[in-house]
């Protein structure tokens, strides 16, 4: 995460001297951004496998992974969110 903080403002002074709700906004917005690109690419390699009887599209995918955050005993085909995305 600093990491992705660091590439998107290049200065670590310019975060620091931020209000500390634009700074939680900005953070929250990165951390979404990330979800969505981790599920996107597990979605890109899950898909040659799919079958219709098991087809999730992306964003019923992503749905699932953000209510992750809430339930962890979320389950897709009998497999546990943890177990399945990460």
């Amino acid at each position: 995460m600093y990491d992705s903080i660091l590439r998107n403002y290049n200065d670590m002074y310019f975060i620091l001297n931020m209000d500390i709700d634009d700074f939680s906004n900005q953070f929250l917005k990165l951390r979404e951004k990330e979800l969505e690109q981790k599920i996107w690419e597990l979605w890109l390699a899950k898909i040659p496998n799919m079958t219709q009887e098991n087809y999730m599209s992306y964003d019923e995918m992503l749905n699932i992974a953000k209510q992750r955050e809430t339930k962890h005993d979320i389950s897709v085909n009998g497999i546990y969110i943890d177990q399945a995305f990460f």
